[in-house]
């Protein structure tokens, strides 16, 4: 009974502060606009093109080529589209741009004409007469179409044909041209002046000092127009740099918190949309505000479920240990319209007057004195993450976040030996568009051997663009493993990976951006033996590299080493660095043996210190100090010198002090 007592108190008290549109009533201005300047963009196919006045449209590249002279009229493509939305429109010129590339030649010679179909009425341009020659390997046609006024019904056609009438070609082994559409690099329109949407400014909601402006815009394209155009709100000629309440029914709505020496009476409101580039909308009016005594909310608190489709970013950070078991951390950074339907979730579970189709219905409400509040207590953030934790996994992702779980997690829900999650509201608990972080842990036990998924697309598709949740997602990765255990990469399309190997672990970073038509992937798969491990491998190599050390210096002993050395220092420095890149065991094993091989190979083969010709301290003088028990002397082959000699080593370089001559003595 206390329950329902207080949602009836909440449905009396709403009906003050929400908008009497919600409610039937209507009381707003339509403020614009009657028809306005526009351009619709060409896609598709020559014989089936489709127009749209948004970018999203823009896909392929389309041609229509012609390779032979025309005498006779032909069509060379055919673009058509709904506005589903109806009005007069006045006298004017509309202008017709189509791309071209003439192949095998430097121009031709063209008559064309554009037939440009608003519903029941004809309008038409063509090339100037008698000849148009359109110059260069490539260009842009243009042709204007003179309109006369008429009325547009929602339900009619506008439809454009592009023919041509005469086309010489210039002489060449294969001539022709070709022209071209669909998209940005090569676009195609079709630029008028025609009703495409109206704009509605309701009367202010006064809570306090805060005035909550909804905005509605009525258009045939829906929600698409709100997701892919950019607004700006003035209130009393300052910009609200806050983001809007999206709610059904095409309904932003701004809220103005007034300062404090802001006393009642009349003030402007004014917004800006901006749908294409250099296309700009502005309409204004203004209403009688009396402000009230308390301070108000920063954010209009809509009593119907907000909006979270029109494409927000989503960041994705993702940690993973990788030991025996592997723990994932996944972290969601919920922004903007998202994030405002998060905040309002968590305070409306189970709330009776939701859609049944909502999520959020099926939800079990907290205790009723957190219901409505306007603020996120403890109890509620705890209640949400209990009933996702449990039973609510898939569908919250799934219905509510547009994000297939299996692909994100990496398995399914039941697969897992532990699913944790965790909400961070960053110091905001009220209902507003501050960031959430979303953080799931997930472990699997006993995993040696085995391939793990780390990314899929995970949006889920939707038909219509403008139902999308997710303008694309900023995905980053980092994977260690412990000292026992490796990991290998086994496939990665369309995202950048970089894998390196010390001693105690193995590290994989991997980073992406991508969108719902994207296809990007990543399978890693973990080392099934320890002799994998990146402990494993830096001991083995390092005991077969030392062995080789050990061995070359015993070799090497009293002889040359610089050639030894040098090759010591390159050797060792390209083994670590394999090592580190995290090559396969087996080519790391098979360097390391090799190196240590060629170190004793030239420690055997490397000569003496005294075949250094040119280094003087192994060269023997007379001027050395002599053991004259053991003197042996020779004259000088050169200059007969006596030379002395003090030394049974042999081969034995000595210098002659009568001519300076370095004589080797081999016996």
């Amino acid at each position: 009974m206390k329950r329902i007592s207080s949602i009836l108190l909440v449905l009396m008290v709403s009906s003050i502060l929400l908008p009497a549109s919600n409610f039937g009533i209507v009381s707003s201005e339509v403020v614009c606009c009657d028809s306005i300047q526009y351009n619709l963009m060409f896609s598709g196919s020559s014989s089936n093109g489709l127009l749209s006045p948004f970018e999203s449209s823009l896909g392929s590249e389309q041609k229509s080529e012609v390779g032979s002279a025309i005498t006779q009229s032909t069509e060379v493509g055919r673009w058509s589209g709904q506005t589903n939305f109806g009005g007069e429109y006045p006298s004017h010129t509309a202008t017709f741009i189509l791309p071209y590339k003439i192949n095998d030649g430097a121009g031709v010679t063209i008559n064309a004409t554009v037939e440009l179909r608003l519903g029941s009425e004809t309008n038409t341009g063509s090339t100037p007469l008698p000849q148009t020659f359109l110059p260069g390997e490539n260009g842009v046609l243009e042709l204007d179409i003179d309109v006369s006024s008429g009325t547009l019904l929602a339900e009619d056609s506008i439809i454009v044909i592009f023919s041509v009438q005469e086309l010489l070609l210039p002489t060449g082994s294969n001539p022709s041209i070709e022209f071209l559409w669909g998209t940005s690099e090569y676009l195609g329109s079709i630029s008028l002046e025609a009703p495409l949407f109206d704009i509605e400014i309701n009367e202010p909601i006064i809570e306090g000092r805060s005035a909550h402006v909804p905005v509605k815009f009525n258009s045939g394209y829906g929600s698409q127009l709100i997701s892919e155009s950019n607004f700006e709100f003035y209130a009393n000629g300052n910009l609200i740099e806050q983001l809007p309440v999206s709610t059904q029914g095409n309904l932003l709505t701004w809220t103005w918190a007034a300062d404090n020496n802001v006393e009642d009476g009349s003030f402007p409101f004014e917004v800006k949309i901006n749908f294409q580039n250099g296309t700009t909308v502005n309409a204004g009016t203004e209403f009688e505000i009396t402000f009230g005594d308390s301070e108000g909310n920063n954010y209009f608190y809509p009593l119907t479920e907000p909006i979270r489709t029109g494409g927000t970013d989503l960041d994705v950070e993702i940690e993973v240990d990788m030991s025996s078991d592997i723990e994932k951390t996944i972290k969601l950074t919920i922004k903007e319209n998202v994030a405002f339907w998060m905040r309002w979730g968590l305070d409306n579970m189970g709330n009776p007057s939701l859609n049944t189709t909502s999520w959020l219905r099926s939800l079990a409400p907290t205790n009723s004195d957190y219901y409505q509040n306007r603020v996120l207590d403890n109890a509620e953030v705890s209640s949400f993450e209990q009933q996702i934790r449990q039973t609510e996994l898939n569908n919250f992702l799934g219905q509510g976040l547009g994000i297939d779980a299996k692909r994100l997690l990496g398995l399914d829900r039941a697969e897992f030996d532990y699913v944790g999650v965790e909400i961070l509201l960053n110091g905001d608990e009220t209902v507003s568009n501050t960031p959430i972080t979303l953080i799931f842990k997930t472990r699997q036990a006993n995993t040696a051997g085995q391939e793990h998924l780390m990314l899929d697309n995970f949006i889920k598709p939707y038909f219509d663009e403008s139902d999308r949740i997710w303008s694309s997602v900023n995905f980053n990765l980092i994977l260690n493993t412990d000292s026992i255990n490796g990991v290998f990469l086994r496939d990665s399309t369309e995202i950048e990976v970089t894998q390196t190997r010390l001693i105690f672990t193995e590290k994989i970073i991997a980073s992406t951006t991508f969108t719902q038509t994207d296809a990007p992937l990543l399978w890693v798969q973990q080392g099934g033996s320890p002799l994998e491990s990146p402990l494993a491998i830096f001991l083995i190599c390092s005991i077969i590299a030392f062995a080789g050390l050990i061995v070359s210096g015993f070799l090497s002993r009293g002889k040359n080493k610089l050639m030894l050395i040098s090759e010591i220092i390159i050797l060792i420095s390209l083994g670590f660095i394999l090592y580190f890149l995290s090559i396969e065991f087996i080519v790391v094993l098979i360097a390391a043996a090799a190196s240590s091989s060629l170190w004793i190979i030239t420690a055997i083969f490397s000569g003496s210190r005294d075949d250094d010709y040119l280094s003087d301290s192994n060269v023997l003088t007379n001027a050395d100090p002599l053991d004259f028990d053991n003197i042996t002397s020779f004259n000088c082959p050169n200059c007969s010198t006596k030379v002395n000699i003090s030394s049974n080593e042999r081969p034995l370089r000595v210098a002659c002090t009568g001519c300076n001559k370095v004589l080797k003595i081999v016996d």
